[in-house]
């Protein structure tokens, strides 16, 4: 099994659990809750960005020695951020922390395996 089908399986598992366990943690409650921080919306919204960004080649767009420079710290930047806020929204929202968690988790992965590709 090769790393890049390792990192793929991590990926899936972390994925299933970011919708499934937030989905029986609001059901289990049968309320709405609290509403989550707005800094852990401003920090998905981020993350979100940052991922259409790379997904529709935006980084593309920019000169290739500013690319390199920006995009693996750029990531890292974000998934430390995500994990900040994902712990102070655990306290608050854990339905809501959850899914914050994991695509910062996949996020950081993903920007260690860019950086490791990139080192070759």
């Amino acid at each position: 099994m090769t790393l890049s089908s390792i990192l793929g399986v991590f990926v899936g598992v972390i994925a299933l659990f970011m919708f499934v366990i937030p989905t029986f943690l609001v059901v289990k409650r049968n309320g709405k809750g609290p509403t989550p921080l707005k800094i852990s919306y401003g920090i998905l919204g981020l993350l979100v960005i940052n991922w259409l960004f790379f997904l529709t080649g935006a980084y593309s767009l920019l000169p290739v020695n500013v690319a390199d420079l920006i995009f693996v710290p750029v990531w890292l930047v974000l998934c430390l951020i995500g994990v900040i806020a994902a712990v102070n929204e655990f306290r608050n929202n854990k339905a809501f922390a959850i899914p914050v968690a994991g695509l910062t988790t996949i996020s950081f992965l993903f920007s260690l395996f860019a950086s490791g590709i990139s080192q070759m």
